[in-house]
């Protein structure tokens, strides 16, 4: 009887879970993680690969305008 009882409650549980995340829709769940994600990476050191990316973005934005230029102009000759 007790069983019963655990899984009774664990089951309605679960059914309270995806009734509530059905509500939320996908974009609000997409939002929800990506938050999330953003607070974690927040929280990792500055060496953390995925933060050192992040702050060479500008850079990389710049290399890769330049490439394009470059590539732009062995195309016109």
């Amino acid at each position: 009887m007790k069983r019963l009882a655990i899984l009774t409650v664990l089951g309605a549980g679960v059914v309270l879970a995806l009734r509530k995340m059905a509500q939320m829709g996908a974009g609000a769940m997409r939002a929800r993680c990506s938050e999330m994600c953003e607070r974690m990476l927040d929280q990792m050191p500055e060496s953390f690969p995925p933060n050192r990316m992040m702050a060479d973005l500008d850079s990389l934005k710049e290399q890769t305008a330049r490439i394009l230029d470059v590539l732009e102009h062995r195309t016109e000759d």
